[in-house]
């Protein structure tokens, strides 16, 4: 037996475990849970107050068509397979394949009205095949979606992915769709007369629009600038609803003590509509 059909043989025995366990949890493994959040975070309570903010400010309905963009591994998905009936539908992607490789898994297979794709799409912190972000175009029809999510997605794309992805995101909403998303937003002229000034510590890399936490791996994480970022919403044909507010998943008040975050002060929420 080749070392391939050995790899082949322990990746299916790790996942029908691992799998095993999920039934019982509900929740993905550690091995992959931590690739796409800090392991202190809680999984399963972020995932229902997800949910609980887009049933109470964006009224999300058991029918509504929902698209999840960077899905990782089903923190909203789990949650929202109690709340979406059968007239409903979630379309969910992500880059990392082995994550939708668990959500088809664990997710698809008792819920065939939820599904899960690959994009193959390049970045500089784990994946580096595929379309850049600024070309990528989302596999599904215009005006297929009543909601949109995307939670800590464009706190890691760069200026002309996050510009493209606004745009998708703005052809497949209908009419009247609501798209709600997380950024790490500053306003450099507040960041200057401020006497904290963390802004230089979370993200020493000024590159005019945005900051970079790391020059050599610029997705890894990126902080706009709200000038920047207020008219891109207009040029892709949606609408902010104010107030901009805190995001509550990503939150400092979330963080246990032993953890330095004050970054999650600059991270938050923004509701927006189709025209």
């Amino acid at each position: 037996m080749t070392t391939i059909d050995w790899r082949s043989r322990a990746k299916t025995a790790r996942d029908r475990a691992e799998d095993v366990v999920t039934k019982v949890t509900r929740m993905p493994p550690r091995r992959i849970r931590g690739d796409i959040s800090p392991l202190w975070l809680d999984f399963a309570k972020t995932g229902q107050d997800q949910v609980g903010f887009l049933t109470e400010l964006c009224g999300l309905t058991a029918g509504h068509r929902v698209l999840d963009i960077g899905c990782g591994v089903g923190r909203l998905a789990v949650p929202l397979t109690g709340v979406l009936g059968t007239k409903g539908r979630y379309d969910g992607f992500d880059v990392l394949p082995y994550m939708i490789d668990w959500c088809t898994r664990n997710i698809s297979r008792t819920h065939p009205n939820f599904h899960f794709q690959h994009a193959d799409v390049r970045t500089s912190i784990g994946h580096d095949a595929g379309v850049d972000a600024a070309d990528y175009a989302f596999p599904y029809e215009d005006d297929a979606f009543d909601l949109a999510y995307a939670g800590s997605l464009f706190t890691h794309l760069t200026p002309d992915g996050a510009a493209n992805y606004l745009t998708q995101i703005a052809r497949v909403l209908r009419p009247g769709g609501v798209f709600v998303s997380t950024w790490n937003m500053y306003n450099a002229e507040s960041e200057r007369l401020l006497p904290g000034r963390s802004l230089d510590k979370a993200w020493p890399h000024a590159r005019g629009s945005h900051r970079l936490k790391e020059a050599a791996h610029p997705e890894s994480n990126v902080a706009f600038d709200e000038l920047w970022l207020r008219p891109q919403y207009r040029d892709s044909g949606l609408r902010i609803v104010e107030p901009v507010r805190p995001d509550a998943t990503y939150s400092p008040l979330r963080v246990p003590a032993r953890i330095e975050a004050s970054h999650l002060w600059y991270t938050c929420t923004i509701i927006a509509l189709k025209p």
